[in-house]
């Protein structure tokens, strides 16, 4: 598998988490008490959606999201990819 590849699973792997995340959050408001709700609200779904990178809608971010990541390994794979051309050239 090639980092651009790797970037884009990982990319994947985190649409997969975040449906698994408003599935767990779904689960929480149809049975949980306002406590609970504003419990997971403020601090495992936050955090989670954070580190996951993206437009979240929290104030804060990551250092280095799990989408910065991907992302990461998506340039260098065409940043290699370019240098290659110009060596070409």
């Amino acid at each position: 598998m090639s980092r651009f590849e790797a970037g884009e699973r990982i990319l994947e792997i985190t649409d997969e988490i975040r449906d698994l995340l408003q599935e767990a959050m779904d689960l929480v408001r149809e049975n949980g008490t306002d406590i609970d709700r504003e419990r997971a609200r403020s601090y495992w779904y936050g955090h989670i959606q954070i580190a996951l990178g993206g437009d979240h809608g929290y104030m804060g971010s990551s250092m280095c999201s799990m989408t910065d990541t991907a992302e990461d390994l998506m340039d260098y794979e065409m940043e290699r990819d370019e240098e290659d051309e110009e060596d070409e050239d």
